[in-house]
């Protein structure tokens, strides 16, 4: 009986550990994780560091300090939409709906086009759930330098800080403005995420080709403003993780290697969703698609290839149930395009000498996924290839948000968080 006290007191004393221990935990967890800067660089190719070594020395110490993957696989189609889309989505284009940069819906018959501002403002074409709008729905800022869908409303929200599309903008007066955003007086009102949006690389890469002194001039120009971008963050003193992603690569092409649609059928029995470096068409009335079908199987197998929608590799996750998806697509070969005459006449002299939009299982198509920052692996740490749908749940982990439903799955998150 008189160890009881003793006991008592020890008993007592091991409680007041566990007590402060879970204080300290929930401490720990309660506090907000450093906010996200996720920046695109649009067209810039998976190997482009490797190949400009001298051009891109805050790149290349962005992956040697952090954690990387070889290469970024792309969604089909390699393109511009649909990828950013499923990048803060984690949803493949059959199921966040922009299937290609131009679209056709059955449904409401009409055509949604990249370049048009009346379809990047019409919500009806945007599904899924990006990741500016997963952090505003849980109750925490996001801001948006551009990014595909940026501009539309999302679950009755927007991003919290956004503006239209327009390039004309100088880089240094959206880098004022970003700043400006994460220095807001009120904690709150900080954007835990931010895109930021660069299209240099695709710029040059369409017009003068991957191989080019223009291209070349164009990623150090982007090494440059990266490094801009984490001189200003830190002599701000803010401290943020930091992704960086490209949507797609690009490879050459030329006049030469065109297969023109006109030669192997009457366009005015087909509808062209889309074409150049993938096709999409649908049978009008007095046309079917199995003749569509016969007349494509005369294409040389070396240029293009025609599959019905339900024949689709399985691996490019084109879904025949969504009524986007015309019933009969060309896959062209790396560097061919599939044109109109007429489209190929208005081309000229001018026609372009690099593309995208091709078979992600294409090297050429390939892009870049990096991070770095005090939330993840900083010992230059390289995974292999990776589909680009797995980014959503990484940036969703590192800022401590639930992911909406997605097609993505947990391996970036344990590859790429300490």
């Amino acid at each position: 009986m008189k160890r009881l006290p003793q006991l008592c007191a020890s008993v007592l004393a091991l409680a007041l550990v566990f007590l402060f221990a879970s204080c300290a935990s929930t401490s720990q967890t309660s506090a907000p994780p450093p906010p996200l800067l996720l920046i695109s660089l649009d067209g810039f190719r998976w190997d482009y560091c490797a190949l400009h070594p001298a051009e891109t020395p805050r790149l290349r110490e962005l992956i040697r300090t952090g954690v990387s993957a070889r290469n970024l696989i792309p969604v089909f189609p390699s393109n511009t939409f649909p990828n950013h889309y499923s990048i803060v989505t984690g949803l493949y284009p059959s199921h966040h709906g922009l299937i290609n940069n131009h679209i056709f819906d059955p449904a409401v018959g009409e055509f949604f086009h990249y370049n048009r501002a009346a379809s990047n403002r019409d919500d009806r074409w945007w599904g899924g759930e990006p990741i500016w709008t997963t952090a505003v729905l849980q109750g925490r800022a996001s801001g948006c330098a551009f990014w595909p869908g940026s501009e539309v409303q999302n679950h009755g929200v927007r991003p919290t800080y956004w503006r239209p599309y327009d390039y004309k903008i100088p880089f240094q007066t959206r880098l004022d403005e970003m700043i400006g955003w994460l220095k807001k007086p009120n904690p709150a009102e900080r954007p835990a995420v931010v895109s930021f949006y660069f299209e240099e690389a695709n710029g040059a890469g369409h017009p003068f080709g991957p191989d080019s002194p223009e291209i070349t001039a164009a990623i150090k120009l982007l090494d440059g403003r990266i490094g801009a971008i984490l001189d200003r963050l830190k002599a701000e003193g803010i401290t943020m993780n930091v992704v960086i992603v490209s949507d797609h690569g690009m490879t050459s092409c030329g006049p030469d290697r065109v297969v023109v649609l006109d030669d192997y059928l009457d366009l005015s029995t087909v509808q062209v969703d889309f074409d150049e470096t993938c096709g999409g068409l649908r049978p009008l009335p007095g046309q079917t698609v199995d003749g569509i079908m016969r007349a494509l199987e005369k294409i040389p197998a070396n240029q293009a290839k025609a599959y019905r929608v339900a024949d689709l590799p399985a691996r490019l996750h084109v879904d025949p149930k969504n009524p986007r998806n015309p019933p009969v697509w060309i896959i062209p070969a790396d560097g061919w395009n599939v044109l109109r005459r007429a489209t190929l006449k208005q081309y000229g002299a001018k026609f372009l000498k690099g593309q995208h939009g091709y078979d992600p299982d294409l090297i050429n198509m390939r892009g870049i996924l990096i991070a770095n920052g005090p939330s993840f692996k900083h010992d230059g740490t390289v995974v292999a290839p990776v589909e680009n749908v797995h980014i959503y749940n990484l940036l969703c982990a590192a800022l401590q948000l639930k992911p909406a439903p997605n097609d993505g799955d947990q391996r970036l998150v344990k590859a790429f968080l300490k």
